[in-house]
């Protein structure tokens, strides 16, 4: 295994975790100030809309956004890149305004859909608009992604979310405005992205158009919308169950419970960013399996600390207390029993991420709808059987359990289609360590950070000291090249 490959994912990893850490850290800052001023009903309902927009993102991108990634780096003599970034981005403009145009006419059934009322009619408008505005600024996005401009990329999304924090402030606490212009913050923001974007699209425009390569895209992408439509439930059905069978309340606790789970979210969103144009560029390697499997026994390390440190402290955290005023409001504390929950379900998340090579390699992208809608299912029977009993809690289980179903139902498919050597046995120490502490504290309970710093000192501990990572001295090594 080159060591080479390992440092250049790992110092793109941490750029866009950087990145990353500073535009989900800034409306993480968001979530105490809304609980401070928008009661938890109103932030269900806020939530709510985001979590529809995510929903909607598949439909209006319908796989065009993955299909860029893939035929970007792909070497055809009938087309270049200009060629795969102009029909992709022509494309989302096209049906994006038609999407848009249709959701803004039916707001108010969207409405009383959603809500069981048309109230909200005004907020799904708004919402029609975002969704338009992401599929637009998402393709440049990706180009900068795939052409290693980890900086600029970092700099257009940390503008982005600067502005729209600052608009939610100076809208919701200056001038005392209602949750409708949280979304007018996101419109605004979004379309100063696009603005910032223009020169990457004037660059990459082509007149050349094949109508061969949009259809080759179009049938690489399909595929990607009834996969990522069930992700999409996969997600997001255990808050929309609640909402049905408990109260709008109790749908803002536990989304505030997932809004704690950032922490893990940072790690796996910044590693996405670098892993995908990571491992599409080492198709042809031979080494690539090899690599790929030690990749995997970093990333579940990390992954692993991550959780240890954050299910440890998150009492601490809701807890935290500056200039004699709760950071977050004590309504909300109530959250903090299902945030261990999600974290572990974002490390299932993270390892299927890793499996996905298999499919783009095959080009079998028709097994993602079955991956991630028979998981969708085992989401949806289990948030049916556990809400009733446990509440949020049990949505928490259901979530945890179907993404741990897709995980292993994707490796179990695909390691004949594409062999990876995986460091079993590395894994497993990893596994058992996480397991092992995790019970150790949430039976003791203790209370002390040095405790808690203590148990978490023992799990780096454990990694070295089985040889599951290597010595300090060959990471050395592999910084210095």
């Amino acid at each position: 295994m080159a060591s080479s490959d390992i440092k250049q994912l790992g110092s793109h990893t941490i750029i866009y975790g950087v990145g990353y850490v500073i535009t989900r850290m800034i409306p993480f800052f968001l979530f105490p100030f809304y609980t401070h001023y928008i009661a938890r009903a109103d932030y269900g309902v806020v939530q709510l809309i985001y979590s529809t927009i995510g929903f909607m993102n598949i439909i209006f991108h319908y796989g065009l956004d993955t299909a860029f990634l893939r035929f970007f780096v792909k070497k055809d003599e009938n087309f270049g890149r200009k060629e795969v970034f102009t029909h992709a981005f022509m494309s989302l403009l096209f049906t994006g305004v038609i999407f848009s145009s249709l959701i803004w006419k039916n707001s108010g059934h969207i409405s009383q859909l959603l809500f069981g009322v048309e109230n909200y009619g005004r907020l799904i408008q708004y919402s029609g608009v975002i969704l338009l505005l992401n599929a637009l600024t998402n393709i440049p996005l990706y180009y900068l992604r795939m052409v290693n401009k980890a900086v600029t990329f970092n700099l257009l999304n940390i503008l982005n979310v600067i502005l729209t924090f600052s608009l939610n402030v100076y809208f919701i606490h200056f001038l005392n405005k209602g949750i409708e212009y949280i979304l007018i913050s996101n419109i605004i923001a979004s379309l100063v992205t696009l603005f910032m974007e223009f020169p990457i699209i004037i660059i990459n425009f082509s007149f050349k158009i094949p109508r061969s390569l949009w259809k080759k895209m179009i049938l690489f992408g399909l595929p990607f919308i009834p996969g990522g439509l069930a992700s999409m439930i996969l997600e997001m059905i255990g808050r929309f169950m609640l909402q049905r069978m408990t109260d709008l309340e109790t749908v803002g606790l536990y989304l505030s419970g997932y809004k704690l789970g950032i922490f893990m979210l940072i790690v796996i969103t910044a590693y996405k960013f670098a892993w995908q144009p990571f491992f599409l560029n080492k198709g042809d390697d031979p080494e690539a399996p090899g690599i790929f499997a030690r990749i995997m026994t970093f990333f579940l390390a990390v992954l692993g600390a991550v959780y240890l440190a954050v299910a440890f402290y998150i009492h601490d955290i809701l807890r935290l207390r500056i200039f004699g005023i709760n950071i977050f409001d004590e309504s909300y504390w109530g959250a903090e029993p299902i945030v261990p929950i999600i974290l572990a379900a974002y490390i299932f998340l993270g390892i299927y991420m890793n499996l996905v090579p298999a499919i783009y390699f095959t080009e079998k992208t028709w097994v993602i709808p079955l991956f991630s809608g028979s998981a969708a299912i085992v989401n949806i029977l289990l948030n049916y059987l556990l809400i009733p009993v446990w509440g949020m809690i049990g949505a928490a289980w259901a979530t945890l359990i179907a993404y741990f179903w897709m995980a292993f139902l994707t490796w179990f498919i695909t390691r004949k289609w594409y062999p990876i050597p995986y460091e079993w046995k590395n894994l497993f120490v990893i596994a058992m360590g996480v397991i092992v502490l995790s019970f150790a504290y949430f039976y003791f309970e203790p209370t002390s950070l040095l405790i808690k710093l203590l148990l978490l000192s023992l799990y780096i501990v454990l990694l070295f000291s089985t040889k599951t990572l290597i010595s300090p001295r060959k990471i050395l090594n592999i910084i210095r090249g």
